[in-house]
């Protein structure tokens, strides 16, 4: 059991007073898979900046979070590094995303992939951490596999920008936005029970 007794209760309310944060998370992935689904073929810089601006506000969610949770989870210090460069990553690229350069791109496709790769797998450990506290963490196993897959996807293939990868990944980030719309919200009706 990862968790004593004490520190479940403590994690339970943590994770209850901060399950918004995937609702605003998920609610961006889906509205960003939306827009590059429909528009795969407006500007890189336009594209490029929407991808900024999610990994923008994801940083800054993971980052609330781990900070709301300063004194419940021992690990707190793990996502607020991650959301700080997230953080980072996102006012990069969205300030770069006017005057895009080959080198701009290639540095932001891979920043992106990083940050895929590596919140794929806190979500899969948090899910494998959260299994004695939450039941149903398989949404959460899902998430973070897809997040994983999508961040290898961009490292293997940096500047694979056509019409189909931005299709491609518009419909990977309104799956993984369902997929965190619906995490979030089993996970806030199975802790009001």
């Amino acid at each position: 059991m990862y968790f004593n007794e004490e520190l479940k209760t403590g994690m339970r309310g943590y994770i209850k007073n901060t399950a918004w944060t995937g609702f605003v998370y998920g609610l961006a992935a889906l509205v960003f898979g939306v827009f590059a689904v429909i528009t795969p073929s407006g500007t890189l810089s336009v594209f490029v900046g929407a991808i900024g601006f999610l990994v923008l506000v994801h940083g800054a969610v993971l980052a609330a979070a781990s900070l709301l949770g300063i004194k419940r989870d021992p690990q707190w210090y793990i996502g607020l590094v991650s959301g700080l460069l997230q953080l980072l990553l996102g006012l990069f690229i969205i300030t770069r995303s006017e005057n895009i350069s080959n080198t701009a791109l290639m540095l932001s496709t891979v920043g992106i992939g990083l940050v895929g790769i590596f919140t794929g797998t806190f979500s899969l450990i948090s899910a494998i951490r959260y299994r004695d506290i939450v039941s149903n963490v398989w949404p959460q196993i899902l998430r973070g596999g897809l997040l994983f897959i999508v961040g290898v996807s961009m490292l293997l293939a940096p500047f694979g920008f056509g019409t189909a990868m931005v299709r491609t990944v518009g419909v990977l980030a309104a799956v993984f936005g369902i997929f965190q719309l619906w995490t979030s919200y089993k996970l806030v009706r199975e802790l009001k029970e």
